[in-house]
């Protein structure tokens, strides 16, 4: 490569210089022609300044302005076209915010630009300064006013159409039409008095003729819920809803006096639980709710009195049906407690709805129990026991029996045992004997009836806590009057007391003191809960002297069936009562 002589650098630094100068000549010229230009429109912006074209004057100037070459003019005509700009540039996009939200139907966007509008033209509005003029012009231009009013002036129109369409077709599901009319600016009623009467107006005979075709049409639930929906909305909007509220409350008050009056218990339930769901648009002194709640509490109370009378299927029917207005869990627990104390023999209900039981007794504190019931099932072939226990638990225990059920009968023999922890004895027809016996003792601590004898005899009759007496037992004893010993294993044979043959009533009357037998019938004629022949017991109609006494029995005349704190519950020609425990009927 050959060297670069000083004459060659010495040329092309020239060149490169002249280059430079070139280019910067260019862009004087190009200065100088755009600052030309700037002038000459500042010159025709000002010209038309004067001819009070402000418009144009600003539009000309804003041209010269964002070329930004140079700066001409008095500084205080260039702030006045700058603030002209700025009025511009505001009214325009309110303009195209405006065209907007009108296509879309954007009714709350719409009244934000029309008061944003408004605060703008307020400013100027009154004034005759250069700003206001120019405002003045360039709103004419834009049409502002005009797109303005022809919108609400339509929405107004339509609004009223729809209210009308929805009235006249009973078609609520757009009620759209509140919130446009509430929109539409105050000037568009004549003023805000009179745009609040006319909307005043207006609601009242759309929601009462819309409420007047509901009653006609719809259930007493659609109605309130959907008025009070609307109360709701008008309340959201900031409008006043009392005549609304006391149509509601007219109507709903109308509608629960008469389920009240008719004693449609399942009605009224109905109808108030719908209506406490809307009591959050209700006053606090509401008329209806405070009937419901009056009539519920008379329920309340008349469901207590059920109780007092111990007509408890009665009280939990009613507290049943009162619950969907209160929680009355808390009320049927206690009811089936007391229930229960009434009449134990419940508690094999409660288990077995389904079962029959015949020969159904029951009772109190016995076996460690705090109630019992028992009773014989026919269809299944068995005895079904029942004990609610000190710590509340229920027991249920059960044993099959091997008798003619059609014929047996049951009955609790505390001789036989203690009246603590008596046998009970099931009597039946016999197969070879006129008569069955089997004896179980509940024993509740081993969960077990325990089968204590099952015997065949023409007739049985306890004599002590140990010991019974058969006629003409089968097996051993047979043809005899025999004494039996109660043992672990079953009836122990002891002795012979007579011979078959021989008078069963002397025998008895010789040898041991008046003991009462068990028919082969199996009632309860003669058992220990059987008052003194001769001896006339008051009968009451409840467990105490507090009820009120139905009459007198007397001896033979009735059957234990129950017994509760010292009163037994008997059964006598059909009818039922209660009668004190004595020593006589223990």
């Amino acid at each position: 490569m050959l060297p670069i002589s000083p004459y060659h650098r010495s040329l092309w630094v020239r060149n490169i210089f002249l280059g430079l100068f070139a280019l910067g000549l260019i862009a004087v010229l190009f200065k100088l022609g755009f600052g030309y230009k700037q002038i000459t429109l500042y010159k025709q912006a000002k010209a038309f300044y004067e001819q009070k074209n402000l418009l144009q004057a600003e539009e000309t100037f804003s041209r010269a302005h964002d070329m930004a070459v140079l700066s001409y003019g008095d500084d205080e005509w260039n702030s006045t076209m700058l603030q002209l700009t700025a009025i511009r540039t505001e009214l325009e996009g309110l303009h195209q915010y405006s065209r907007s939200a009108i296509s879309e139907k954007k009714v709350a966007e719409i009244g934000a630009i029309y008061e944003q509008y408004q605060a703008v033209k307020q400013q100027y509005q009154n004034q005759k300064d250069v700003p206001a003029m120019f405002f003045q012009q360039l709103s004419a231009r834009l049409g502002m006013d005009k797109s303005f009013s022809d919108y609400y002036l339509n929405a107004l129109q339509t609004a009223k159409a729809q209210a009308q369409s929805n009235l006249e077709k009973e078609n609520y599901q757009d009620e759209s039409f509140i919130e446009t009319l509430l929109a539409i600016p105050d000037e568009y009623y004549g003023g805000k008095k009179k745009k609040q009467a006319e909307l005043s107006a207006l609601f009242q005979n759309y929601e009462k003729t819309k409420l007047r075709a509901l009653i006609a049409s719809a259930p007493f639930e659609d109605i309130i819920t959907k008025t009070a929906t609307s109360i709701r909305h008008y309340e959201k909007l900031g409008i006043e809803t009392d005549w609304l509220v006391n149509q509601l409350e007219k109507y709903a008050l109308a509608e629960i006096k008469e389920v009240i009056r008719s004693k449609d218990l399942s009605a009224f339930v109905d109808m108030a639980a719908a209506y406490r769901k809307i009591q959050d648009v209700l006053s606090s002194d509401s008329p209806v709710l405070d009937s419901i709640t009056r009539y519920l509490e008379g329920k309340l109370k008349q469901a207590e009195q059920y109780i007092k009378s111990f007509e408890f299927t009665k009280a939990r029917e009613l507290y049943e049906q009162l619950n969907p207005l209160q929680d009355t869990a808390k009320l049927l627990s206690d009811l089936e407690k007391l229930w229960l104390e009434y009449d134990p023999a419940r508690l094999l209900q409660l288990r077995y709805p389904d079962r029959t039981f015949t020969d159904m007794l029951s009772g109190t504190d016995r076996w460690g129990a705090k109630l019992y019931a028992f009773g014989l099932s026919e269809a299944d072939q068995r005895l079904y026991f029942a004990a609610k226990m000190p710590n509340d638990s229920i027991l249920y225990l059960e044993q099959s029996l091997d008798v003619d059920m059609k014929s047996a009968k049951a009955k609790i023999d505390d001789t036989l045992g203690s009246k603590e922890k008596p046998v009970i004895i099931v009597s039946a027809s016999g197969k070879e004997r006129a008569n069955a016996y089997t004896a179980l003792s509940p024993n509740l601590t081993k969960e077990s009836l325990d089968k204590r004898f099952s015997v065949e005899a023409d007739e049985l009759s306890v004599e002590d806590s140990e010991h019974v007496i058969m006629k003409n037992a089968a097996g051993k004893g047979e043809n005899e009057i025999a004494l039996f010993k109660l043992e672990d294993n079953g009836l122990a044979y002891i002795e012979k007391l007579a011979d078959l043959d021989e008078s069963s009533e002397e025998t008895t009357e010789g040898t041991r003191s008046e003991e009462a037998t068990f028919p082969a019938d199996g009632s309860t004629e003669a058992t220990d809960q059987t008052p003194p022949a001769t001896q006339k017991i008051d009968v009451f109609a409840g467990p105490g002297e507090e009820y009120e006494k139905i009459g007198q029995v007397a001896d033979g005349s009735f059957q234990v069936i129950a017994d509760l704190n010292g009163w037994y519950q008997i059964v006598s020609n059909g009818k039922e009562g209660w009668i004190r425990a004595t020593a006589s009927t223990p």
